[in-house]
């Protein structure tokens, strides 16, 4: 399988989405741990439109699964530890400055991968490919992560 997956960044639900929370309100964060596959079929139903992305980019991707799912609140210049798989963790920064429109920055610390900073579209999901891979033959599986961050609009 090539992997050219390691640096290239998918982004569920492509869209261009609104504004990011209040710099007052608490952000919460949610990272998914995704172990994908090229020799197990069985696709987790919450998955359906990130398997539909990741495999415009490797077709031999063929199994996909949550391995953890865990969300976390954070305030502006805030970075927290979220853990994966195994004792494999990824890193998230919530910027102190928003960016030119007021939106939330993302700074994020994949295992095995340099840092990657963007501008969060709340409530769609950041994924990445990672160079991470556990088990052998036909149990060998590769992380992703998926993050977000929310909520969107003005604090009510």
């Amino acid at each position: 399988m090539p992997r050219c997956l390691a640096v290239c960044a998918l982004t569920l639900l492509a869209a261009a989405g609104g504004a990011c929370p209040p710099a007052e309100d608490e952000i919460e964060v949610k990272v998914v741990a995704i172990m994908a596959s090229e020799h197990k079929t069985h696709i987790d139903a919450k998955l359906a439109d990130f398997t539909k992305h990741a495999q415009k980019k490797d077709s031999s991707l063929t199994g996909f699964r949550v391995e953890r799912s865990e969300g976390k609140k954070l305030n502006l210049g805030d970075t927290k530890k979220f853990l994966l798989v195994g004792k494999e963790t990824v890193e998230v920064t919530v910027n102190e400055e928003r960016n030119k429109d007021g939106k939330i920055v993302l700074t994020i610390k994949p295992p095995k991968l340099t840092q990657i900073t963007y501008e969060c579209v709340c409530d769609k999901y950041f994924s990445m490919a990672t160079q991470y891979y556990e088990g052998k033959g036909k149990e060998r599986e590769q992380l992703f992560i998926a993050v977000m961050a929310k909520p969107c609009g003005p604090k009510k």
